[in-house]
This record gives C-alpha cells, structure tokens and sequence, in this order.
C-alpha cells in the first residue's frame, strides 16, 4: 500500500486481504441522521465472508444506547461483533475509585447538553452545578461560549476528562464541533486534559480485545484523519480513509478525491491512511 494512497478500494478489495475491521460510525455508518444506502449491504457481505467487525465511536453515550440508535436505523448487533465508544471507556475507567485522587475528587461539572449529562449516573460521583465546587470537569460536547468558565477552571487547576475527542463531525450537511474542540481551547490556555477513545491507544488495544486478531489481519476504518487515521497509524493498524465525512467537502469536491488536498491534509494531521474508499460500500 502506498505511503501518500490515489486510488480508491472498496470493502471488496480489503476482504481478500484482511479478517477484521474497527470501523467508524459518524461519517462512515451514517450521516448522523440516517445509514448511508450502501452500507447494510456491505456490513452483510462483509459478515457473510467471514470477517469481524469492531464499531469504535468517539461517541459520549454508553454503548448500549448507541447500539439502540443503528438498531433504530436498521442495522442490528447481527452485523457487528462488538461496539466500543469512548463515553463507555470513560464511565468504565472513571468507576475505578483508585482514579479518584488523580482527578482531585468526586465532584464534577458537565460541559455539555442535557442529553448528554447522564454518562456518569449510578457511580460514586456527584455532578454539580457550579465549576467552583468541582473536582474536575467532563466534556462531552463543546461549549460555543464558556471561556470565563474555562479560565475557572484552569486558574483551579481541575482536569478536563474529554468523553469524545473528535474534533467535529458532520450531521447531515451540518458540521458540529464536539468535545475535542473543547478539550483543545483548555489546552491551549494551559489545562490539563485525560481523553478517551479515538486516537488513544487503548481504544485501539479495546477493538482488538473484541476481534481477537492480531493487528496484521485488521484494517481501520474512518473519516477524520484527527482520530481515526492518527489512531490506526499510532496502534500500528492498516488503514481505509472514508471520503464521506468531516473531509468530504474540502478534499472530494463533486465526490472526486483532489490529491492535493488530500496531501496537505495527512501533512497538517501528521497521519496517512493506506487507502481511500469512496464509501463504505461493498464493490
């Protein structure tokens, strides 16, 4: 496979040549309102062929809720092996009372929506209104305003606990900033932040607990070079660039790959997939 990929494969091309994938949800499943059309077909052969199949979401939510959703879009737990999102990897770890001192208390602030606030319920955590009776604070979504509080909370010194690197993804034709973008604005006016899922490694070490395959018979699968692909290159994994998501706009203009863009793309992301694939769609 090529160090800068031009040409694109389908999930066809990569059966013959791998037993299992992690694959990406937003931008590659789904448009965040509904499946892509090619999709369910695809996730059958792929499943009829023999291979396994890893979902692996920088989703908030706890993985029974997304599973709940693509049963609701129509794609079944028959059709994956396992489901990790980075919300579950946060509540799991988080659970762990030895982690409590490190995060300086049990106390926390929700950064976020309402929706969203209930990813720690049931633990022995307390979610508090004010940033000033907080231990630390958990990110699930990003916050358009908010740098006061910010400010707050790095003059505090209170850790940042980000349930959803991405950056941004697209729902529908609309581009979302998530809680990455916020973990990133503490950052860089100097607080400290614990992420989970995608590109840390152990999301990676997590997808091949439930494929049980060594990472030379397994391909990720994604559409942000930010997390996906920097996360397929620092676990070692083989990896598939989907040219339907947060890229498609600026590098697949009328959903033809511009190369050159592309380039300057894995340049400012510092990651490089092995291939492109138009969709996820099996030829």
């Amino acid at each position: 496979m090529d160090a800068c990929p031009s040409d694109e494969v389908t999930i066809k091309d990569i059966a013959t040549s791998f037993r299992g994938v992690v694959l990406d949800i937003f931008g590659v499943i789904h448009d965040g309102v509904k499946l892509y059309e090619p999709v369910h077909e695809a996730l059958t052969r792929m499943r009829a062929a023999g291979m396994r199949i890893c979902l692996l979401s920088n989703s908030p939510r706890r993985a029974g809720a997304v599973a709940s959703r693509l049963s609701g879009m129509g794609l079944g737990p028959d059709l994956y092996c396992g489901l990790v999102t980075s919300g579950e990897m946060a509540r799991a770890a988080l659970a762990d009372s030895a982690r409590t001192p490190a995060l300086g208390g049990r106390r926390y602030w929700h950064a976020g929506p309402p929706d969203l606030a209930d990813l720690l319920d049931g633990l022995a955590l307390e979610r508090v209104g004010q940033i000033g009776r907080a231990d630390f604070l958990l990110a699930t979504a990003n916050m358009e305003e908010g740098d006061d509080l910010l400010r707050q909370a790095q003059q505090r010194g209170l850790p940042l606990v980000c349930a959803n690197p991405d950056l941004e993804v697209m729902i529908a034709e609309k581009r979302i900033r998530c809680a990455g973008f916020l973990a990133a604005r503490y950052e860089a006016i100097g607080g400290r932040v614990i992420r989970f899922g995608k590109p840390e490694l152990a999301a990676y070490v997590s997808a091949l607990r439930v494929l049980d395959l060594p990472t030379t018979q397994v391909m990720a699968i994604g559409d942000s070079l930010a997390t996906d692909i920097s996360g397929a290159n620092r676990a070692g994994i083989r990896s598939a660039l989907v040219m339907t998501g947060v890229h498609h706009a600026e590098a697949c203009p009328n959903d033809v790959p511009d190369h050159q863009v592309l380039a300057a793309l894995y340049e400012r992301y510092d990651a490089v997939p092995d291939v492109l694939l138009h969709r996820l769609s099996w030829s």
